[in-house]
């Protein structure tokens, strides 16, 4: 089979037509690897801007610190202003004789209550009728 002469510079343009697709292709690819190579590009934008770097952490700090940024702590309630000696001795003196009180207040009025109901007794005698025996009345 014979081939044209138009056919053979059209299949020569469409070889070259590929070639060049194909390179622009793998170029392209190239660009996109490099695109979305996140790592690199950080490193590469470190390096290239340092300062820009420490100024955008260091102010990030300072954004975080004031917006996560505890509420102070209450002041410590004052110190107790010290007794004196005398009221501590007093104090001593009264929670050590808090019980020998109380068990003197518990027979006064123990004596109390006898001699109270030794002189209800005597002005309310007890009457010999058996039936109002169980009536006696208040004590």
């Amino acid at each position: 089979m014979a081939q044209h002469p138009q056919n053979a510079s059209e299949i020569e343009h469409l070889i070259r037509l590929s070639a060049a697709s194909r390179s622009r292709l793998s170029l392209e690819a190239a660009a996109l690897r490099q695109r979305f190579d996140v790592p690199r590009r950080a490193l590469h934008s470190l390096r290239s801007h340092p300062l820009a770097w420490l100024g955008g952490s260091v102010a990030t700090g300072l954004a975080a610190t004031f917006l996560f940024r505890r509420k102070p702590a209450p002041p410590p309630p004052a110190a107790k202003p010290r007794r004196g000696l005398h009221l501590v001795l007093g104090s001593l003196a009264l929670t050590a004789l808090r019980p020998t009180v109380k068990a003197w207040l518990i027979v006064q009025l123990k004596q109390f209550l006898a001699a109270h109901l030794q002189a209800h007794a005597a002005s309310h005698p007890v009457s010999n009728n058996p039936g109002r025996a169980k009536l006696r009345g208040p004590i």
